[in-house]
């Protein structure tokens, strides 16, 4: 479609001189009503300018003291949450009080504990009021809220991966299709819209239709107490699985993991000192040349644990400021304070971000107005 082709107006009319047929228009304009506009924003920095961040300890002390020790107020904060976590718990009134925007990576179970929820259940509709929930939540902030949905799915040791450590599939509940379908019911109704075009989606892609699981006898969330309308929060999904799955299995591949791109607002990906092997840095650009129609964050990456020179943190940030198209890194010092992803272990890797960070490429702050 031309790029002057903008609203949806202008694709009524292109579509109308396509001569498509008429079921053809209305599917068209049915996906745009339900995830067009939304997944047209992905919220990237204005002017070219890249995001820096760090992961939340939930101690703004930490953020403050991570900040003073780069040297730049990182304009993001990554919180890990688990599924049924409310937003409400703390992370919202963190985002605001440390003027950053926030990053939601969520995951189906606490850390080492049993999963809440499996993808296909998620798919099935089963505690769809969570999803309702983080829809309101957010919209109510009005912050804009990145959500790293189910990140490094194709890593064994994440409970929604398909695959066990020895390459064994875990079956139908954990399947890739149900990864896809799980993505797409959370993304359609966290995105919000009409609840008719949710639904309609929903029931075109075989999924029941909002809060109708027969597991769900919760009377506050029956399927009559949603709203005809969800709100439209500031939303955008990052998708980001290993470049090289583990087990490194044909079905475990991250395109195996691809819900398709009205689903997905970023692509991205980890990276760490210790396995930056040049196998693994291959196969990074490789992923970073593959997905190349949306901007790119590193979701995690870290000089832990054996950047003692400083030499792989100043190659990683060489490579994004030379890839237009890389525009978010998250430093990950775990999720706690002093442990040894902590930036002060590796002095010449936190020489290498003070210096990058003051450049006029990374931002600081989050522009207050929102494309």
């Amino acid at each position: 479609m031309p790029e002057a082709m903008v609203g949806t107006g202008s694709i009524r009319v292109w579509l109308r001189r396509r001569r498509l047929p008429a079921v053809t228009v209305a599917a068209a304009m049915l996906s745009l009503a339900v995830t067009g506009s939304a997944a047209a924003r992905s919220f990237t920095p204005r002017h070219h300018k890249i995001f820096h961040g760090v992961s939340d300890t939930t101690n703004n002390k930490d953020f403050h003291r991570f900040a003073k020790r780069v040297g730049a107020h990182p304009a993001v904060l990554e919180d890990f949450y688990h599924w049924d976590t409310p937003l409400t718990s703390g992370a919202l009134q963190r985002w605001h009080q440390t003027r950053t925007r926030g990053v939601l990576s969520l995951s189906t179970a606490p850390g080492g504990q049993p999963e809440l929820i499996s993808p296909r259940q998620i798919a099935e509709g089963r505690d769809d009021h969570y999803l309702v929930r983080l829809n309101q939540t957010i919209a109510a902030s009005k912050q804009v809220v990145y959500i790293r949905l189910f990140p490094e799915m194709n890593g064994h040791w994440n409970p929604y991966c398909a695959f066990k450590a020895n390459g064994t599939p875990k079956g139908r509940s954990h399947s890739t299709n149900s990864f896809r379908r799980a993505w797409q019911r959370i993304v359609l109704i966290i995105r919000g819209g009409k609840r008719g075009a949710i639904n309609q989606e929903l029931r075109h892609r075989d999924m029941p239709r909002i809060l109708r699981a027969s597991s769900n006898h919760d009377p506050i969330y029956a399927p009559e107490n949603v709203h005809r309308r969800l709100e439209r929060p500031k939303v955008a999904f990052m998708w980001s699985p290993q470049t090289i799955g583990s087990p490194n299995v044909p079905g475990n591949r991250p395109g195996s993991y691809w819900p398709g791109k009205r689903f997905v607002d970023w692509v991205g990906a980890d990276i760490y000192s210790a396995f930056a092997s040049p196998g693994v840095w291959t196969a990074f650009k490789r992923f970073y040349r593959h997905w190349r129609h949306l901007p790119f964050v590193v979701g995690e990456y870290s000089p832990w644990n054996n950047d003692y020179s400083g030499h792989f943190t100043r190659k990683l940030f060489h490579w994004t400021e030379r890839h237009g198209r890389a525009r978010m890194l998250i430093y990950y010092r775990s999720v706690h304070a002093d442990t040894p992803y902590d930036v002060n272990h590796w002095p010449k890797a936190r020489r290498v971000i003070r210096h990058q960070l003051n450049k006029r490429r990374f931002a600081p702050y989050a522009s207050r107005r929102h494309h």
